[in-house]
């Protein structure tokens, strides 16, 4: 019996991951092929697993910190989905702000530590947006710390997943493809645009043909890449929105305007974005939004087509500003919103904090 293969798809928040694994995942099944999805966050409340599920995949989670340091936990998770799905492929989505996979993460499971199962080349997909401010050495409001991070993510990559190439002007993604060829040498890079699908069979070839060499180990400066995580506030919210006196409301409008009195609020404060996540769910519809940047435009991923007069909300939120200021913000642009919409807005989770300092429990 052929063993599951597992295919690590990484990349700094914002990248697209989701997206991407989306994509992989609906060319994976339309093979006849089953998959199963493992998600990762440093706290609950993802975006990301109810957005997957949403599209008919099967998906688990491992929170409370990155794969790494919570291995005996990602290894339950592979376990149990093996055994409930009895999947082809397992793609495993890694915190965005996690480096060093293949020392912690592929060496132990290619040694028999979690199981059976055939390796994947490790993806590591790449935000050409966040690309062309590195290439410029423009930071942001990102301290150092953070282009360390990004950077050590892209050289670790067995497969970069440059997407997002629907957004690029002519020429520009020649030129990104050049740059990371000659600064990471030796590492397969595939143009990719998850949205549309361009570049996903290609990049499919690559983990259905291939198997990881796992042979990379990352030279990394753990004190360095403890304070690039600790840079970053974290916040997952999750609450439910109604209609006052049981009225309907514009969901997209809701939506679009939460995310932006957001983006206000931290520009204002001088806080950098590294990803904003927005998932608005009704008994019969949804609507996702996200922004990687306050320099870039909100993305809505997908709208409402009818108006709601109940919802169940997530907001992911992971920001270059203090935890604290992370809950007033997200509290005052709610207030702010009941008021205007005329709606009532309940919280029924709310987590903030920075990310603890890494410590992985194999490094191999």
């Amino acid at each position: 019996m052929q063993n599951t293969k597992l295919a690590i798809v990484g990349g700094f928040l914002g990248a697209g991951k989701t997206t991407a694994i989306l994509a992989l995942g609906t060319s994976l099944r339309a093979k006849g092929l089953r998959v199963g999805i493992v998600t990762n966050d440093q706290g609950g409340e993802l975006v990301d697993t109810r957005y997957l599920e949403e599209h008919g995949f099967s998906v688990l989670e491992v929170t409370g910190g990155c794969f790494c340091c919570n291995f005996d936990q990602l290894s339950q998770k592979l376990d149990q989905m093996s055994q409930q799905e009895f999947p082809d492929y397992i793609l495993a989505e890694p915190v965005g702000s996690c480096t060093d996979l293949i020392s912690t993460i592929m060496k132990p499971i290619h040694g028999g530590r979690a199981g059976q199962f055939e390796l994947a080349p490790l993806s590591v997909v790449c935000d050409p947006l966040r690309l062309r401010r590195f290439m410029q050495e423009k930071q942001s409001a990102f301290p150092n710390e953070i282009n360390y991070l990004f950077s050590k993510q892209l050289e670790e990559a067995e497969v970069i997943v440059l997407n997002k190439y629907d957004l690029l002007q002519d020429g520009e993604a020649e030129r990104m493809e050049k740059f990371l060829s000659e600064r990471y040498k030796g590492i397969v890079i595939l143009p990719v645009s998850a949205k549309t699908g361009a570049g996903v069979e290609e990049w499919l070839g690559c983990i259905l043909s291939a198997e990881s060499r796992s042979e990379k180990t990352l030279d990394i400066e753990y004190d360095t890449y403890a304070a690039a995580e600790a840079s970053l506030g974290w916040l997952n919210l999750g609450a439910e929105i109604r209609g006052r006196d049981g009225a309907a409301f514009d969901g997209n409008a809701f939506s679009r305007a939460l995310m932006a009195d957001l983006r206000e609020r931290l520009e204002a404060n001088g806080s950098e974005i590294a990803h904003l996540k927005l998932y608005l769910v009704s008994a019969s519809d949804t609507c996702k939004l996200s922004c990687v940047s306050i320099y870039e435009e909100i993305i809505e991923d997908k709208h409402m087509a009818t108006s709601p007069s109940q919802c169940s909300l997530i907001v992911n939120l992971r920001a270059c500003a203090s935890p604290e200021f992370l809950s007033t913000a997200i509290r005052g642009s709610l207030d702010a919103l009941a008021h205007t919409m005329a709606l009532e807005i309940s919280q029924t989770a709310h987590e903030s904090f920075y990310p603890g300092y890494p410590k992985p429990k194999y490094r191999m």
